[in-house]
């Protein structure tokens, strides 16, 4: 095939999956993936099409283009692709993986879902439509429909209608990120780039260790000229455990300066909870975990010491002169849960989500994202 015919075959798939006819776009990147095995681009296609193309196939087939679908990304990213779409579609079919229902007659929501998403992936929007109705009728409580059929709104460029669906996805599980995310896009078409700001951080606030919502909201950042930085923040290291169980502190005794106290007791802190007050603040745990309250008791710890020293803001470093700020602002645990966590922290962010939504997303809407 020359190069000119590759081209036009590309235009041709292309054109196809913009208008979501995912069937008919297949055999096209099947045949350009063939031509050019090692094109991670054509990888990437194939396998978005695979995926799209999947739904509503008898379950063994529609297992198989998925897992091929996965083969695909895997080698796409072997090779050198790190892209955000590729970084989401594996996330997606891990999580899929990990949640696959148990086998079983699907409902009749599920059915009339699956007809829809055949239709959708055909081209058919204003079917598809009519199928996500259908399911949501038969399951209120069925995320995916109202999602979906606001996916089948947006593709037609019936924004309005669209942000209906969204909101009732949203209604249906607060604690999902895809509406929100989806939502946001649809507002940034419509030109309310304020609104869709607030429903990208929605959709973090839902899911923040996953990458999509991220990328979302980096994308409406690069659109509206918006930087996105966490606060400059390095702790001091905390306290570790030797191989016999002994309990080690390590402070830099190179910088004594005015915050040698605060390093200390942060340390300190985090000594006891390894060696006592974890057990006693989690008796129903087994093995110690770095926590929300460790770290926050930690911290709070720190900033204490300084203001017994009456140290000036002006004389500490940036570390807890910026910690000191966001404390001021009750928004401490929102730094450490949504730009410090790491797996141990992760486990308690659910729980303080329930009680703190509203400051969590406030949080990231003054400390994470700076306005031109």
């Amino acid at each position: 095939m020359s190069s000119a015919e590759l081209n036009k075959e590309a235009a041709t798939a292309d054109s196809l999956v913009q208008s979501q006819n995912m069937v008919e776009a297949l055999p096209l990147y099947e045949d350009l993936h063939k031509q050019q095995p090692e094109n991670n681009t054509w990888r990437e296609r194939l396998a978005t099409c695979l995926l799209g193309a999947s739904v509503g196939r008898p379950s063994g087939e529609a297992t198989a283009m998925r897992e091929r679908a996965h083969k695909l990304l895997l080698d796409a990213k072997a090779a050198g692709d790190n892209g955000n779409l590729l970084q989401i579609l594996l996330e997606k079919l891990d999580a899929a993986a990990s949640a696959a229902p148990a086998a079983g007659p699907a409902s009749p929501g599920i059915e009339a879902l699956l007809r829809a998403e055949k239709a959708f992936s055909s081209g058919d929007l204003p079917g598809a439509l009519k199928g996500y109705q259908e399911a949501m009728a038969a399951d209120p409580k069925l995320y995916e429909a109202p999602l979906f059929a606001g996916d089948a709104e947006y593709k037609q460029g019936h924004y309005p209608a669209a942000d209906k669906w969204y909101a009732q996805a949203v209604a249906i599980d607060r604690d999902r990120e895809t509406a929100y995310r989806y939502w946001g896009d649809c507002l940034m078409k419509q030109g309310d780039a304020t609104q869709a700001e607030a429903r990208f951080i929605d959709a973090i606030v839902a899911e923040p260790y996953a990458r999509a919502p991220r990328v979302g909201l980096k994308q409406w950042a690069d659109a509206t000229k918006a930087m996105l930085a966490s606060p400059p923040v390095t702790l001091p290291a905390r306290a570790s455990v030797d191989a016999k169980g002994n309990t080690n502190i390590t402070v830099d005794q190179a910088n004594p300066g005015p915050g040698m106290g605060a390093t200390m007791m942060y340390s300190m802190n985090s000594a006891l909870w390894m060696t006592e007050k974890f057990k006693k603040t989690y008796p129903a745990e087994k093995q110690y975990r770095h926590s929300l309250a460790e770290e926050a008791d930690s911290i709070h710890g720190a900033l204490t010491v300084l203001k017994e020293q009456k140290v000036s803001p002006d004389k500490m470093d940036a570390t807890w002169r910026t910690l000191l700020d966001i404390d001021k602002d009750g928004m401490l645990e929102g730094w450490i849960l949504l730009d410090h966590a790491d797996q141990g922290i992760a486990q308690d962010y659910a729980a303080y989500r329930a009680q703190h939504r509203d400051l969590l997303h406030a949080y990231i809407a003054k400390y994470d994202v700076h306005p031109k």
